[in-house]
């Protein structure tokens, strides 16, 4: 099955998940990720806003920001195809770009030297490969800054493909069944 293919079913799978089995899920991966030695002893953290089909990082980042944490979400350069993470001071720093998604709407800090990067994406295998959402932002930042990573996924977003050259795996997936 071809990447495009394999990204559309399992968004659809993604999206179809009722919304107590994916609370559940969403919990439990939390939980998970609290209980790791990464996660405890990074102090910057990289983290997208999720969307509502995503595993839901608001509670995460909550809980990050309520710990100390320094918390950075995605900052897109659509014109460059470039991302850098900005630092997330307060939810109420939160507000949509000019394509829609969600990202800091005040002048705060860009940091890319971060301990811990929680990376997105919609298919996985098991070493760590993943799909995307075809941009190329989220490997091109990794190739370019390299820091420690994981991936929180549900279940149904494990399937086998053959990566691209340009492709980079996380180091840690933690998943949780739907």
């Amino acid at each position: 099955m071809s990447k495009k293919s394999l990204r559309k079913e399992t968004l659809q799978q993604m999206k179809a998940l009722d919304k107590e089995t994916k609370q559940r899920a969403d919990e439990d991966l939390a939980q998970q990720l609290y209980a790791t030695e990464q996660f405890q002893q990074a102090h910057k953290v990289g983290v997208v806003l999720s969307m509502p089909h995503e595993v839901n990082t608001t509670p995460i980042i909550e809980h990050m920001l309520e710990q100390g944490k320094e918390v950075y979400v995605p900052e897109t350069d659509y014109a460059h195809k470039e991302m850098n993470f900005k630092q997330l001071p307060h939810m109420d720093a939160i507000g949509p770009d000019d394509k829609g998604i969600n990202h800091v709407t005040e002048d705060t800090p860009l940091c890319n030297q971060l301990d811990l990067v929680i990376v997105p994406g919609v298919v996985f295998k098991d070493d760590g490969y993943r799909i995307g959402y075809g941009g190329g932002y989220f490997d091109k930042y990794l190739t370019d800054h390299q820091p420690p990573t994981l991936s929180l996924i549900y279940d149904i977003q494990r399937h086998d493909f053959t990566p691209e050259n340009h492709d980079q795996p996380v180091d840690q997936i933690i998943e949780t069944t739907t």
